[in-house]
């Protein structure tokens, strides 16, 4: 059930005070049913975060269907596991399933009826499932940890796969296939699953370092060669954030090897890369590449307008969900006697407009309320002199947050696994962190004993 304002306030910052009951301190690896799930849970995060259907069906050209190989028993496992309780420990997962039923009753009022209930039903099976999954499955500190190490090395693969089957027919990189073979896409990916691999090289053994430090130096120079002015924005907005959150170390860093990365990075990212990153700045189209970003900048500023409208007609349901391109195709007059039929580009009036503005709350407290929840472990490990770890983990986490939520503020996203798996994790890695602060309270007490 939904938490009802009278109970915790009139306002989202009020209600995320009110602290969740701390968990049980209780074993989890002992049940072989919680074993299970967990791996099984970790094998679908890695499919999902390395897009590997997508992948294997572009290289093999057939369907493996790994979604349900490993899908439906990590299913199977969440249920028997009692993973969708679990997952309600925290506000995170009650904004997201309100968000996925509001799709559901929105649909009925949709423009083609149809086609959001098919989509809606895909919403269920694909995205929002990941996060009772993930927030099921995560009971202890090793777990939250195993879980980084997948998700860095589905960034290593997404490196690896994005040079071998990079698009050689664009400029700007991008993949040749998928749900992120758009260059923006891809960067947006980027900058979600790359702060994981900056916890792997700040963490653990050498060999660790010395892989995950070139890789994550080589996806920068990827976000950059996608040319994507929104992932621009949200490199500058991680790069304040580790100026604001940081330890003073990350700090001596980002002010001493920043500014060589930088040098670097201009020498190596191709210069029509920059031509139209430049036009985030600049409105002057003195070469092709600038031409053609300003007149997507436009097409972006249309769509977004054009949403907030859309949002005004019709603020309980929308047209429907993920109808927009279809709706303002057939009733605007941009091109002849049609519209440009292009997604909103901004995933918060993507979830207006097609589902009305009880959708958008429920996206947006959901998608602040796991910062909310996420900044709130930070701060609990940050006071406390024996949990850096835990710290530099969810710094990293956050980080990861931070710039992907920057992007999609420039991308149709508000369908997308992401910010489900990534409510589930925040909401996973609270659990476990308050069962290592008993354990280590314990230890420490043991030994002053």
């Amino acid at each position: 059930m939904i938490p009802q304002p009278n109970r915790f306030g009139s306002g989202l910052a009020r209600a995320q005070a009110v602290e969740p009951a701390l968990p049980k301190l209780v074993p989890g690896h002992g049940d072989p049913i919680q074993r299970m799930a967990l791996y099984l849970g970790l094998g679908l995060i890695f499919i999902q975060f390395t897009v590997l259907p997508q992948l294997t069906a572009y290289i093999f050209h057939t369907n493996l269907y790994l979604l349900y190989l490993v899908g439906v028993p990590a299913i199977v496992a969440m249920v028997l596991n009692g993973g969708i309780a679990k997952s309600f420990r925290a506000r995170p997962a009650y904004y997201w399933t309100g968000f996925g039923c509001w799709m559901a009753v929105a649909t009925p009022f949709s423009s083609w009826r149809g086609g959001s209930a098919l989509f809606c039903f895909g919403y269920w099976r694909t995205a929002l499932i990941v996060l009772f999954i993930t927030g099921g499955m995560l009971l202890e500190w090793s777990d939250v940890k195993k879980a980084i190490n997948v998700i860095a090395a589905a960034a290593i693969v997404n490196l690896v796969s994005a040079r071998l089957l990079r698009d050689v027919t664009e400029e700007r990189f991008g993949m040749s296939f998928g749900t992120i073979g758009n260059p923006n896409d891809y960067a947006a990916h980027l900058l979600l699953v790359l702060p994981f691999l900056l916890w792997m090289g700040l963490s653990g053994k050498l060999w660790r370092r010395l892989v995950a430090l070139p890789c994550l130096g080589y996806g920068l120079y990827l976000i950059l060669a996608t040319a994507s002015r929104g992932a621009l924005v949200a490199l500058g907005f991680d790069v304040l954030a580790i100026a604001i959150l940081g330890t003073g170390r990350q700090k001596a860093a980002l002010a001493l090897l920043g500014p060589i990365a930088a040098l670097v990075l201009v020498a190596v990212v191709p210069v029509k890369s920059w031509q139209h990153l430049a036009t985030v700045w600049s409105h002057v189209a003195d070469s092709a590449e600038a031409a053609k970003a300003i007149e997507s900048a436009q097409a972006r500023e249309y769509t977004l307008e054009t949403s907030l409208r859309y949002t005004l007609e019709h603020p309980l349901f929308g047209v429907g969900p993920q109808q927009f391109a279809a709706y303002e195709g057939g009733h605007e007059r941009v091109i002849g006697t049609h519209g440009l039929w292009h997604d909103t580009h901004n995933s918060f009036t993507q979830a207006a407009s097609e589902c009305g503005i009880p959708g958008f709350l429920f996206f947006t407290c959901g998608t602040a309320s796991t910062f909310l929840l996420l900044f709130k472990t930070f701060r609990q490990a940050r006071r406390r002199s024996d949990c850096q770890d835990i710290r530099v983990a969810v710094f990293c986490i956050l980080l990861g947050m931070i710039g992907f939520c920057v992007a999609i503020t420039f991308l149709s996203f508000a369908y997308f696994f992401y910010l489900p798996a990534m409510a589930g994790l925040a909401i996973g890695v609270w659990s476990a962190v308050q069962r290592e602060f008993q354990v280590r309270d314990g230890a420490l007490q043991a030994g002053a004993a």
